[in-house]
């Protein structure tokens, strides 16, 4: 997420959406008796006549939707640019990538503030070297813009990979990469026609390497973009990190460990008993219906992490209810 401006005391976050991830946290972040204001599509009527246009409306938040591609925010127009535009109808906004919107809220929850800071400083240091025999690119990739690092060029006889030629520049690429990987990259990826890869891959033996196969240097960069590559890749990475945690909490609760609670009615009877909460795994689906318990948790300092990717654990997860709180 880009942030504009983000100010917990006053209630206000400004900000654009720049993934699918930023979309999950809005979900639960936006809440019914909110101000959302964005630039949105509104049917105006004019008589007979009807005109659909752009305008800043401002809704009194009532109702949050998570879809696949976008968040949809519903309530009655307490704000218009456009005096054609009535207040205290209904309207629906619709949050997707790309859209700036400004949140004004009464307070924010701590595991909310994490949970925007974290997005905002989310956007991934990535690293791309597309080639071919002879001609390899390094890109970097932070802060959602593209910068052309290097070119590496050595002359090839052919296209053959055991020409001399070939040969010497594979070992500079290899060098120039392994120079690189020592650099603190979040994903590093690499691609070219499969049987280089596959050279590469013995070469450097690494197991933090992307390999992906692309046809030409030049063309790579755009190959990979269309793919939607990087977003992929930490959506993979994402799920391995959720899967390991609920490894953990169901390892806990099978052997019996009591400091591992699930269901609202046993986490809230712990807390009756002044037990202190470390951490709380708790499902994206959980969030909506249970701010009390949630505000709770989170007055008491525990740490709140919410399970967004659609994986086994997610659904795990919701089989005990939405929500195990680990007590000291």
């Amino acid at each position: 997420m880009k942030i504009m401006k983000f100010s917990p005391s006053e209630g206000v976050l400004k900000a654009s959406v720049k993934s699918p991830e930023d979309l999950i946290v809005l979900s639960y972040v936006i809440e019914p008796g909110d101000k959302l204001t964005s630039y949105t599509r509104r049917k105006i009527e004019f008589g007979k006549e009807k005109e659909i246009k752009t305008v800043k409306l401002g809704v009194d938040v009532e109702r949050v939707e998570l879809s696949e591609n976008a968040v949809s925010v519903s309530g009655k127009i307490s704000e218009s640019s456009d005096e054609d535009v009535p207040l205290h109808k209904y309207h629906t906004i619709s949050i997707d990538l790309d859209t700036t919107f400004t949140l004004q809220k009464n307070s924010f929850l701590s595991y909310q503030i994490k949970a925007v800071r974290d997005s905002s400083i989310r956007s991934p240091k990535v690293f791309i070297c597309v080639y071919e025999s002879g001609y390899a690119i390094f890109y970097s990739v932070t802060n959602y813009s593209i910068r052309k690092v290097r070119e590496l060029r050595e002359n090839v006889s052919g296209k053959r990979f055991k020409s001399g030629g070939s040969e010497l520049f594979f070992d500079k690429l290899g060098k120039a990469l392994l120079d690189e990987l020592g650099k603190d990259w979040d994903l590093f990826i690499v691609a070219g026609a499969g049987i280089y890869n596959e050279r590469l891959k013995e070469k450097l033996g690494r197991s933090d390497i992307v390999y992906e196969t692309v046809s030409y240097a030049d063309t790579g960069l755009k190959e990979l973009m269309g793919k939607d590559i990087i977003n992929k890749k930490l959506e993979e990475r994402a799920i391995l990190n959720q899967k390991k945690k609920m490894d953990e909490y169901i390892k806990n609760i099978s052997s019996g460990n009591e400091k591992y609670v699930y269901g609202v009615k046993n986490i809230d009877n712990k807390l009756k008993l002044s037990a202190v909460p470390e951490e709380a795994l708790v499902s994206k689906d959980f969030i909506g219906g249970n701010k009390d318990l949630l505000s709770a948790l989170d007055k008491s300092s525990a740490k709140i992490v919410i399970f967004n990717q659609q994986d086994e654990s997610l659904y795990t997860l919701n089989s005990f209810g939405g929500i195990i709180v680990k007590f000291y």
